[in-house]
C-alpha cells in the first residue's frame, strides 16, 4: 500500500516514485518497462526517535546536558535527534541522585536498594520515588519536581494510614511496612516537618511491637530493623524515656538464626538503647530529691535519693563494663586493621595537630571499622558523662574498676579468628586502651581522629557492603564536648565541609539530643577534683537552654543550594 508507512511491499524505486509496484521478483516489471533501475526490496535500517516531552522546561533537557551523555555521532554516523530528552529515564535519574547521598546509602543498605527496585511492594517503591523526587527538586531548585514528589508523598501517607488502620491481629506481611515508614521519615526530615516526623516515629514503634522481633530475622528486613532501632534511639535519648528495644529478646531474637553474624555495630546499639532508661532513672532521682509536702522527712528523702543514685551507678557501671568488653573483643579480632602514619594533617586543618595533640594520622582497612570505633566512643561518652554527673566523687574509681575487671577477665572467644593471646599481649595503639582516661574529652578527640580518615573517603565508603546507621551522631557528641576549644571546632568544621552532604552539621550550636546538659566541668577535666575527693562546683559546660533534637543525621539531606545554615533541622518535641 503506497504512502502508508511500514505497509508498502513494493520495491525501493517504486516507493521513491510513489507509484504502485507489481512486486515482481527479482526486479519489478514496472521499473523495467519504464526504464528505471529497480533497487530491489531489501530495506535499510532507519533510526528514529520521536519525543513527546516539552522542550527546554528544565536543565535536564538542555543541549549541553544531552551532549554530555552523547558527545558526538556514533561510528555508524548516527547522531541523536535534537529532541532527545531523559523523560523516559527520569525515575532512574532521581533515584541515582538520591543514592549519591552516601549517608542515606549506608543507612539503607539492602532494604533501600530493594525498595527502589520494587521488590518490597508498591508502597515502598512509591515512598522511594517521593523521596527521590523531593530530594532532586530541592537540590536543583526545580519546583515542578518537588510538587510531584510532595503529591506522591501524600498518596503514600494515605495508603499507609489505611494499612496501619487494619485489624491489628493481622500481622502477615506487616513487617514490610517498616521500610516505607523509614523512607517517609526521611522525607519528613528533608522537609523539616516535625509533626510528620513524630507520627512516623510512633508508626515505626507500632509496627515493631505488632510484628515482634521474630519477623525481622531475614534480610533485608533485618537491616531495616537495625535502621529502625537507630532511628528510635534518637528521640528516646532526647525525651529521656525508656525504650522497649532495651529488652533482651529485642536484642537477641532478630539474630537468633545466626548469632555469630551479628555485626559489631549492632552490639554497640544493644548498649546505646539502654541509655534512655538510665536517663529516665536519673531524671526521676532529680525530681524525688525534693520533699513532696511539709510532712515528708527531708532526711528520709535524702537517704532514698542516695540509695537510688548508688543503684543507678551500678546499672551504668554494668553497661560500661559490657562496653569495655566489646572493645577488647574488637581489638582481638580487628586490631590489626587500624594503623597510623606520621604524615601531616594539612588536608583538613592546620590546627588539627594542636587540637588533638597527636601527630599520627589514623588509617583503617575498611570504613566499617572506623564506624565501629566512632560509635564505641559515642557510647563511652554517654556512660562516663552520666557517672560524672551522678557521682562526681566516685566516677573516676568506677571507671578504673570497670576497666581493670574487663582487662583481667578478657580472653578471646573460641569463635574468633585471631590467635589465642593473653590480655597483656594486646596492643591498642594507635587507639586508646579502655580505661586509659576518665575524661570525656579523650573519646571525643578519638572520634575526631577517626572522622578525619572518614571524611577523605566519603565516596569510597559509600560503596561499602556494610550498614552504617549513625554516621554523624558520634561527631555531633564530640562537637558538644569540645565546645570550648576553638581549634577543635575549626577542625570539625573543616572536616564536615569536605562534602556538601555533611557541611554545616551542628553549626547552629547547642548539642545533639540534649547531651550537652550532661557535660560537667569535672567530666571534661577530672583533675579539678581536690585531694579530699570532693569537687568544685560542677557547673554545666555552657549548654543549658541550647539543647535540641536534631533530625536523625542518617536521614537528613541538606539543601545544598540554600547553604550550610539550612542543613541542621531540629525537632523540638519527642514522639
Amino acid at each position: 500500500m503506497v504512502g502508508v508507512a511500514g505497509r508498502s511491499k513494493g520495491c525501493n524505486t517504486c516507493r521513491r516514485r510513489r507509484v504502485k509496484c507489481d512486486e515482481a521478483k527479482p526486479q519489478c516489471q514496472r521499473c523495467t518497462k519504464a526504464g528505471f533501475e529497480c533497487l530491489g526490496y531489501e530495506r535499510a535500517t532507519q533510526w528514529r526517535y520521536i519525543s513527546v516531552a516539552p522542550r527546554s522546561i528544565s536543565p535536564m533537557y538542555a543541549p549541553d546536558f544531552v551532549n554530555s551523555l552523547q558527545p558526538g555521532p556514533t561510528s555508524m554516523g548516527f547522531a541523536p535527534s535534537p529532541e532527545l530528552s531523559l523523560v523516559g529515564f527520569k525515575r532512574e535519574v532521581y533515584t541515582a541522585h538520591m543514592f549519591g547521598n552516601f549517608v542515606w546509602k549506608s543507612y539503607g543498605y539492602l532494604w533501600l536498594d530493594q525498595a527502589a527496585e520494587g521488590k518490597l511492594g508498591d508502597l515502598s517503591l512509591d515512598a522511594v520515588s517521593a523521596l527521590a523526587q523531593l530530594n532532586f527538586g530541592l537540590s536543583n531548585r526545580m519546583q515542578d519536581i518537588q510538587l510531584r514528589g510532595a503529591a506522591l508523598y501524600g498518596k503514600c501517607l494515605r495508603v499507609l494510614a489505611d494499612e496501619l488502620g487494619k485489624d491489628g491481629t493481622t500481622v502477615h506481611g506487616s513487617q514490610r511496612l517498616v521500610v516505607p515508614i523509614l523512607v517517609l521519615m526521611m522525607v519528613s526530615a528533608i522537609q523539616t516537618d516535625r509533626t510528620a516526623a513524630r507520627i512516623h516515629l510512633r508508626a515505626i514503634g507500632k509496627v515493631l511491637k505488632l510484628c515482634g522481633p521474630e519477623a525481622f530475622q531475614q534480610q533485608p528486613l533485618l537491616n531495616a530493623f537495625e535502621a529502625a532501632r537507630a532511628t528510635l534511639l534518637i528521640p528516646s535519648l532526647f525525651s529521656k524515656r525508656r525504650t522497649f528495644l532495651e529488652e533482651p529478646h529485642w536484642q537477641e531474637v532478630p539474630w537468633a538464626l545466626d548469632p555469630l553474624a551479628k555485626p559489631a555495630q549492632s552490639l554497640l546499639l544493644d548498649i546505646l538503647v539502654t541509655v534512655p532508661g538510665l536517663l529516665e532513672e536519673d531524671a526521676h532521682i532529680d525530681v524525688t530529691i525534693q520533699p513532696n509536702n511539709d510532712l515528708q522527712s527531708p532526711s528520709l528523702s535524702l537517704d532514698e535519693h542516695l540509695t537510688r543514685r548508688t543503684k543507678l551507678c551500678g546499672h551504668i557501671a554494668a553497661q560500661l563494663q559490657k562496653l569495655y568488653q566489646w572493645r577488647w573483643d574488637w581489638q582481638y579480632e580487628y586490631g590489626q586493621c587500624v594503623t597510623a602514619s606520621e604524615s601531616d594533617w594539612q588536608s583538613n586543618s592546620s590546627d588539627s595537630r594542636g587540637a588533638c595533640g597527636e601527630t599520627a594520622q589514623l588509617q583503617f582497612s575498611r570504613s566499617v571499622f572506623a564506624n565501629d570505633i566512632m560509635l564505641y566512643n559515642a557510647a563511652l561518652m554517654w556512660l562516663m558523662a552520666l557517672l560524672w554527673k551522678i557521682e562526681p566523687s566516685k566516677a573516676a574509681s568506677i571507671i578504673d574498676n570497670c576497666a581493670q575487671r574487663t582487662a583481667i577477665t578478657s580472653v578471646p572467644s573460641s569463635t574468633r579468628s585471631s590467635p589465642v593471646l593473653s590480655p597483656h599481649d594486646i596492643v591498642f595503639e594507635p587507639l586508646r586502651r579502655p580505661g586509659a582516661s576518665s575524661s570525656i574529652r579523650d573519646p571525643a578527640l578519638e572520634v575526631c581522629r577517626v572522622f578525619d580518615w572518614q571524611c577523605r573517603r566519603h565516596e569510597q565508603n559509600a560503596t561499602s557492603a556494610e550498614q552504617t546507621c549513625l554516621y554523624l551522631f558520634p561527631l555531633g557528641m564530640a562537637r558538644a564536648v569540645l565546645d570550648d576549644d576553638p581549634d577543635a571546632q575549626e577542625w570539625i568544621d573543616n572536616m564536615l565541609d569536605t562534602s556538601p552532604i555533611t557541611a554545616g552539621y551542628g553549626g547552629q550550636g547547642g548539642s545533639i539530643v540534649g547531651f550537652g546538659s550532661y557535660i560537667t566541668e569535672v567530666a571534661l577535666d577530672p583533675t579539678i577534683m581536690d585531694c579530699e575527693g570532693t569537687t568544685t562546683q560542677a557547673t554545666q559546660a555552657g549548654t543549658f537552654g541550647k539543647t535540641h533534637l536534631a533530625f536523625p543525621t542518617h536521614l537528613r539531606q541538606p539543601d545544598i543550594s540554600a547553604g550550610p545554615s539550612n542543613s541542621t533541622s531540629v525537632v523540638s518535641t519527642s514522639p
